[in-house]
């Protein structure tokens, strides 16, 4: 089979590279609509405000512009509530401000098409393939089976990642999908996981190269182990869910949040997930789904 096209990036500093991660924004074309009681444009914007002043407030070097902290976005999913094309729009202008590449996947929320023709129009990157500088190769795997919640890898996402693999063998490799392939430990959330996530672990386990492998969709941070790799989620930008329930349940302690991650030329993954103050971005806890 052909190799999708890869994007090649240099990373700004020798000894590592350094990627963002944002996930689930949910964006109505209405600004002022909420999910859950969160208002998630809202909520999306004070994100990436706190982002770009974190890294005012470390960067020593006035003359260092904050914007350029991150080699790299990778954004996995959901970036719309309903399908609008405006919640995409802004999205895209929100992001371009940062000056960084940034590369994408289709949430179970998301309708493809129009994603790609306006993330096209913003230049977000659609490879799915980066070679990240000398030694680091990421990989984004789509999982959408549209018009459920629910993820899968078919054959062809599957055969990618092996071909892949087998093309970069002298590189470590970080995954990325939009569903969740190991437990969430939330009952409700774990009937919309990965379907076949046997196909996957199978892959992993005969390919000590994969170093991690990352997510959104279940809008809750979590930190493991999957055979020898990292698996990690990061927190939505917006509504948060109850770590360990069986029912569906809000957090009212967890805010939004994204992750920030560092790739070692030593095949290393070091990784910290930051929130926002949440008392602007309570949700509302009477509400049981959506």
């Amino acid at each position: 089979m052909s190799l999708a096209s890869h994007l090649s990036l240099c990373t700004t500093d020798e000894d590592k590279g350094k990627i963002l991660h944002i996930t689930d924004m949910h964006l109505f074309a209405n600004q002022n609509d909420t999910l859950l009681g969160v208002n998630s444009d809202a909520s999306f914007s004070t994100v990436i405000h706190e982002i770009k002043n974190r890294h005012r407030s470390i960067d020593s070097k006035a003359a260092v512009d904050s914007q350029k902290q991150f080699d790299l976005i990778i954004a996995t999913g959901d970036f719309v509530q309903d399908g609008s094309q405006k919640g995409y729009e802004r999205f895209a202008q929100k992001i371009v401000q940062f000056n960084t590449p940034c590369v994408w996947l289709a949430g179970n929320h998301d309708v493809y098409s129009s994603m790609q023709n306006i993330f096209n129009a913003y230049q977000l990157a659609d490879n799915k393939v980066i070679l990240f500088g000398q030694q680091w190769l990421i990989i984004l795997l789509n999982s959408q089976v549209v018009g459920q919640a629910y993820g899968f890898l078919p054959p062809s996402e599957l055969d990618l990642l092996q071909h892949t693999l087998n093309r970069y063998p002298e590189r470590s490799a970080l995954l990325f999908m939009h569903h969740h392939p190991i437990t969430s430990g939330c009952h409700w959330l774990d009937e919309h996981a990965l379907k076949n996530s046997a196909d996957l672990s199978e892959i992993i386990q005969n390919n000590k190269q994969i170093k991690g492998i990352g997510w959104g969709h279940i809008h809750q941070q979590q930190d493991k182990m999957w055979h020898h790799c990292f698996a990690f989620s990061t927190p939505s930008t917006c509504v948060q869910f109850e770590p360990e329930c069986h029912h569906f349940k809000l957090s009212n302690e967890d805010s939004p949040g994204w992750r920030e991650i560092e790739l070692s030329t030593q095949g290393t993954i070091e990784s910290k997930v930051y929130r926002i103050n949440n008392e602007l971005f309570r949700p509302d806890m009477s509400q049981n789904g959506y």
